[in-house]
């Protein structure tokens, strides 16, 4: 199936109230292309003569969604002839938003008010670090929304993605599950990067493995440093080999330590600002620690900061690094 044919079919399927959550999604991503606009409008003509409830927004809100929808056409590029065909379209358009979930999905980043049982994150200016219920992190790139229950009262853990973020997963024995549009990421490790937001989705595992389902019965199972790229088109996958740290540059000011142990914490850490840093007793390697550093924190706040929650004291050694001696978490 095409993409035209998909559009089509995820269209009235949308119309008709029968679409699962992740068609809905898969529409709203295609809808963002401008190449489909003719499609659209074609299906707009073909719905106008069908039978529409008569329940309207009201005027404000209505005028709310005509602007908007006014604003996204560059008027410069339509003919004055077309005027007319255009604020049919419009008309049409607005009167299908008012009847259905796409007037939330327009104006979420604005007005968002999410169902009762669903946490709606949406679009930070700036990245934005946020710990989950189960404790996983999510890291999530500007511009990037995620969906999901904030109790995770199911027997999974799922999550709706649209732009790009980084996850880190604490262990669990429900899956937990990333929705993006047909493509589903099943988690079977910890940590990896997900690029919903760009022309070509792409999913990149820094740690553990991760499996992705591209919606049509193919799948790949991806482990560190492997990236999946997901062509957009006929969503055919491609595996290949990366450097992960380099490919996520955007992550690189920020450090998530969820449960790992002082020892990978250290590894990190000396990798990161280049300097020897000790643990005088080795117990301590094997103490676990969950911290996140988004504020641009120096090493030495870092360091106290670990050492802190392992009940440790710190000192500075020669060439700027530091020792942690302390009995740890024993």
């Amino acid at each position: 199936m095409g993409v035209p044919e998909r559009l089509t079919y995820l269209f009235y399927r949308y119309y008709e109230k029968t679409c699962t959550p992740s068609e809905k999604e898969e529409l709203f991503q295609l809808l963002l292309h401008p190449e489909y606009d003719a499609l659209l409008r074609d299906l707009i003509d073909e719905t106008w003569a069908m039978d529409i409830p008569s329940r309207l927004q009201d005027p404000a809100t209505a005028g709310k969604i005509l602007q908007f929808i006014i604003q996204q056409q560059p008027a410069v590029h339509l003919p004055v002839r077309r005027k007319p065909i255009f604020f049919r379209y419009a008309a049409a358009i607005l009167i299908l938003l008012s009847v259905s979930g796409l007037t939330y999905y327009l104006f979420r980043p604005h007005t968002a008010v999410p169902a009762p049982a669903l946490a709606d994150i949406s679009k930070p200016v700036s990245d934005q670090c946020i710990t989950l219920s189960d404790g996983s992190k999510v890291l999530l790139h500007k511009n990037a929304h995620i969906d999901f229950d904030p109790a995770f009262s199911g027997r999974t853990r799922e999550i709706t993605l649209v732009g790009e973020a980084y996850f880190d997963i604490r262990h669990d024995t429900r899956p937990f599950i990333v929705h993006t549009g047909r493509i589903t990421t099943t988690v079977l490790g910890t940590a990896f990067n997900i690029n919903a937001h760009e022309k070509n989705f792409t999913v990149t595992v820094l740690k553990g493995k991760v499996k992705v389902d591209n919606g049509t019965g193919d799948y790949s199972i991806l482990k560190r440093n492997e990236q999946l790229m997901v062509d957009p088109i006929n969503y055919k996958l491609k595996k290949i080999q990366v450097n992960a740290k380099e490919e996520i540059a955007w992550k690189k000011p920020y450090l998530l330590f969820n449960d790992v142990s002082m020892k990978e914490a250290m590894e990190e850490l000396q990798q990161r600002f280049r300097v020897t840093l000790t643990l005088a007793n080795p117990a301590a390697e094997s103490c676990h620690v969950t911290a996140s550093f988004t504020q641009g924190e120096s090493l030495e706040q870092i360091i106290r900061v670990l050492s802190k929650i392992n009940n440790m004291e710190y000192k500075l050694i020669p060439g700027g690094g530091f020792e942690l001696d302390g009995e740890g978490c024993k």
